[in-house]
C-alpha cells in the first residue's frame, strides 16, 4: 500500500493590515481579526498544510517601522532554526509590505532553506467581494509549487502575480493588483494550470548552511528622502544635513538624476556639505522601473563630482532600506558607496 503523503507545515505570521481589519462604530476600518481568526474563515487553507498560526502585530501598517522588521525577521529566523516548517507566511498591511519584504530579504540574502511570502488585501477579510480570501489561498500554492521547485526567498503574492520581495512596490490603492516589480520581473504566475517559477528565483539552501550563517536583525534611522521639486530650498536640505540626526539623505530626482546645480536653488553645496560630514547623498530616480544615469547630464554629473552616488535600478523602497540595514551594521559613506549596488537578495542588477 503507497504511503499518504504528508500534508507540509505551514506557519502563518499575522502582521495586522487591511486583511485584519473590521469597521469600527465610526465606521473606520481598525485591526480586530487575530491570524487565527483569519485562518479560520479560510478553510481549505487546512486542507493543504497542517498550519501554526502566531500573532506578532496587529495594526495599520503606516504604524509599522524598522523596528518591526527586525521583529518580523527574528520570528522567521526562530522558526526556520527549528526545522519544523516547510514555508511562512506573513499577513500585512500593504501600505508598507514592501519595506518590511525587501527588509526581511536583505537580512536573510540568499541563504533561506524555505519560502517566506508577504500577504495582504485590498478589503477585509469579511468584506463583500474581498480579495483577502484569494491572497491567502493563492499564498498557499505560490509556497507549495515554491517547495516542489526547491525556491526559497522573501516574495510578495498579490492577486495572481508572485513578485521578489526586494523589488516590489506598491502601484495601486485600489485595484486587486497592487503590486509590481518594474525593474523585474515576477517569480511565477499562479494560473489555473499550476505555477512556474523562473530560472532567476532563488533555490533553497540547506538548514545546515542557514543555521551557521550569522544574520544582522538591526536597522540604522536618521534617513532622510525628499523629492526634488521645482524650487526645493536648499536651506531646508541644509538644515537636515546639519541637525545631527540625518544620517544618510535620498534624492528622488528629476529624470534620470538629475539635480537642481545652478543660482540659488542648486544643491550641490548641500551634497558637498553631506559629502564633507561623512552623510551619505544618494540619487534615486522617482519613475517606477527606472535607472539612473546621473552622469549623462551635467546637472547628474556636478552632483555625483559632489560626492553623490547613485542608486541604479533600486527601487525607492529597496534604497531607503538597504541604506538603513547598512547603516544598521555599522557602515558608513564611503562603505555605502561600494556596497549600495551589491546585489544582497537580488534587489539590484549588477
Amino acid at each position: 500500500m503507497a504511503k499518504r503523503k504528508l500534508k507540509p507545515k505551514v506557519l502563518i505570521l499575522g502582521c495586522g493590515g487591511t486583511i485584519a481589519s473590521v469597521p469600527n462604530a465610526r465606521g473606520l476600518l481598525v485591526p480586530a481579526k487575530t491570524a487565527k481568526e483569519l485562518v479560520s474563515l479560510v478553510p481549505s487553507l487546512s486542507e493543504h498544510a497542517v498550519l501554526d498560526i502566531k500573532q506578532l502585530e496587529n495594526r495599520d501598517s503606516s504604524e509599522l517601522n524598522s523596528s518591526h522588521w527586525t521583529k518580523f525577521a527574528m520570528a522567521v529566523h526562530h522558526a526556520i532554526l527549528s526545522g519544523k516548517y516547510d514555508g511562512i507566511i506573513l499577513t500585512h498591511g500593504t501600505d508598507t509590505m514592501a519595506y518590511s519584504a525587501t527588509a526581511v530579504s536583505l537580512i536573510f540574502g540568499t541563504k533561506l532553506p524555505i519560502p517566506v511570502i508577504f500577504t495582504g488585501s485590498q478589503l477585509g477579510l469579511v468584506s463583500f467581494g474581498t480579495d483577502a480570501r484569494s491572497n491567502l489561498e493563492r499564498s498557499l500554492q505560490a509556497l507549495l509549487a515554491a517547495r516542489e521547485q526547491n525556491v526559497a526567498e522573501v516574495m510578495i503574492v498579490f492577486d495572481d502575480v508572485v513578485l521578489r520581495g526586494c523589488r516590489a512596490v506598491k502601484t495601486s490603492e485600489a485595484e486587486f493588483h497592487a503590486f509590481d516589480s518594474p525593474a523585474f520581473p515576477p517569480l511565477a504566475r499562479i494560473l489555473a494550470t499550476g505555477s512556474r517559477f523562473i530560472r532567476d528565483a532563488h533555490r533553497a539552501r540547506s538548514l545546515k548552511a542557514f543555521r551557521e550563517a550569522n544574520f544582522s536583525f538591526m536597522f540604522g534611522r536618521g534617513v532622510v528622502v525628499y523629492d526634488l521639486v521645482p524650487g526645493l530650498e536648499p536651506g531646508i536640505v541644509f538644515d537636515t544635513i546639519k541637525n545631527g540626526k540625518c544620517q544618510g539623505l535620498i534624492l528622488r530626482s528629476l529624470g534620470i538624476g538629475n539635480v537642481p546645480s545652478s543660482d540659488e536653488f542648486s544643491l550641490i553645496p548641500c551634497i558637498e556639505e553631506a559629502a564633507s560630514l561623512q552623510i551619505p547623498v544618494v540619487i534615486t530616480t522617482k519613475f517606477a522601473g527606472g535607472t539612473t544615469h546621473a552622469g549623462i547630464y551635467e546637472p547628474g554629473r556636478l552632483a555625483l563630482d559632489a560626492g553623490a552616488i547613485e542608486s541604479g535600478d533600486l527601487t525607492d523602497v529597496a534604497t531607503q532600506v538597504k541604506i538603513m540595514w547598512l547603516l544598521g551594521h555599522g557602515v558608513r559613506a564611503k562603505g555605502i558607496r561600494q556596497a549600495l549596488l551589491r546585489p544582497v537578495a537580488g534587489e539590484v542588477s549588477r
